[in-house]
């Protein structure tokens, strides 16, 4: 089967009608969407700022995340599943549009960012006191942000362009 009639079956499935057809369901995945994605990206800008040294020099890195961390988890609880309501109803109007791929690469080069971070560098024990961290941080902090800038601008476009 084509990858067109398969999104178009998806967007015909009746928990996508019923998503489609309600406004205020809709209307209300799309704020708890809106309030997921400030929780994860405001949450994952905390920390990246923090490698940047910009903000929250005196705490520790390793006690910045483990406080941020619950808002990062909360805002993927609520992010990824009202995504997914939002897509299935357009499923068969949206699967190829370039906005929607740009932001899942997006997505996907973030959290090979994230786990890149966190297997090679966050586990520096030094890091967490230090003001100034080393460039390997500056770096991951940096294109942490702009990554995620992206993906907001891009998620925001996808509906101007269906």
């Amino acid at each position: 089967m084509p990858l067109g009639e398969f999104f178009d079956q998806v967007a015909a499935l009746p928990i996508s009608l019923v998503l489609g057809e309600s406004l205020n369901l809709f209307s209300a995945l799309d704020v708890i969407h809106i309030v997921g994605v400030l929780l994860l990206a405001g949450s994952i800008a905390i920390v990246d700022l923090r490698l940047l040294g910009v903000v929250f020099a005196d705490v520790g890195l390793d006690v910045l995340q483990r406080q941020v961390l619950p808002l990062t988890l909360a805002g993927a609880l609520l992010v990824f599943p009202s995504g997914i309501g939002l897509f299935l109803p357009q499923a068969g109007k949206i699967w190829l549009n370039p906005l929607l791929q740009a932001k899942l690469a997006l997505l996907l080069l973030a959290a090979a960012n994230i786990g890149y971070w966190h297997y090679n560098f966050s586990r520096h024990a030094e890091w967490s006191t230090t003001t100034a961290l080393p460039w390997q941080a500056r770096f991951a902090g940096a294109s942490s942000l702009a990554l995620w800038a992206g993906i907001l601008i891009a998620g925001r476009l996808i509906a101007f362009y269906i």
